[in-house]
């Protein structure tokens, strides 16, 4: 009798213990939507030898949104569509510069540019409590599509995304110097707070050439860094 006592308690703690837990899965929603609002800054590994040129970053601004699928609590795939505007200087050189962020000699300025495009970085992340909220890590593949380009100053500098160098055989479309999308990779570390608000710093960086025409003393690889706030709802 005293066995059968103790395995209705032990059956009633289950019992108990499994109704918290779906009352807790209840309390969890597994999609977050948010907004994002960053600076970022912006350039190109960028080398035309035919024209002794490459790109200097600059500051810019993109604004977006972003979804978090959670795959677990902890765990969960971030999805950011960003509008971002990009500026940067166009320099005249005789070396391959690479990051020029970090590379600074004697450069003479040719134009400065301008464009607007979109981001689409597809995350894998997770978050780990500290505090009364979360440090998040995230990184994956990222593509990007430019809208336009534009010399600010000076109407009469076409930009390399608008230079047509040849035609395309097969259909007689434009080819144009420097290809509108690129692709590659980006991670980004932030924290959110139990409130929702975020702060984050993000880098991507194209492992595709958007040299759009043959050259083999030519490259351009853009890479961007991000700092900004989101809230997520």
């Amino acid at each position: 009798m005293k066995r059968f006592f103790l395995f209705i308690l032990l059956g009633f703690a289950c019992a108990q213990t499994l109704q918290a837990q779906d009352a807790d899965s209840l309390k969890f929603s597994p999609v977050h939507i948010g907004v994002l609002l960053q600076g970022n800054y912006s350039g190109e590994s960028m080398y035309i030898a035919e024209f002794k040129m490459s790109a200097y970053p600059d500051l810019g601004v993109e604004v977006g949104t972003f979804v978090d699928y959670h795959l677990t609590r902890d765990l969960f795939i971030e999805v950011q569509l960003l509008v971002a505007l990009q500026n940067g200087t166009y320099v005249a050189t005789d070396y391959d510069p690479g990051f020029l962020f970090w590379n600074q000699r004697k450069l003479s300025n040719l134009a400065d540019m301008s464009l607007i495009g979109m981001d689409i970085p597809l995350y894998l992340s997770g978050q780990l409590a500290i505090g009364t909220g979360h440090l998040r890590l995230g990184a994956g593949p990222y593509t990007h599509f430019t809208f336009d380009s534009w010399s600010p100053g000076d109407r009469d500098f076409v930009t390399p995304y608008k230079r047509i160098v040849s035609e395309d055989e097969a259909t007689g479309m434009p080819r144009y110097a420097l290809s509108d999308t690129h692709a590659g990779f980006g991670l980004y570390v932030g924290y959110e707070f139990e409130s929702g608000l975020q702060f984050n710093l993000g880098a991507k960086y194209s492992i595709l050439d958007i040299i759009n025409y043959e050259s083999e003393r030519s490259h351009a690889h853009p890479y961007k860094l991000t700092f900004g706030a989101g809230w997520r709802f």
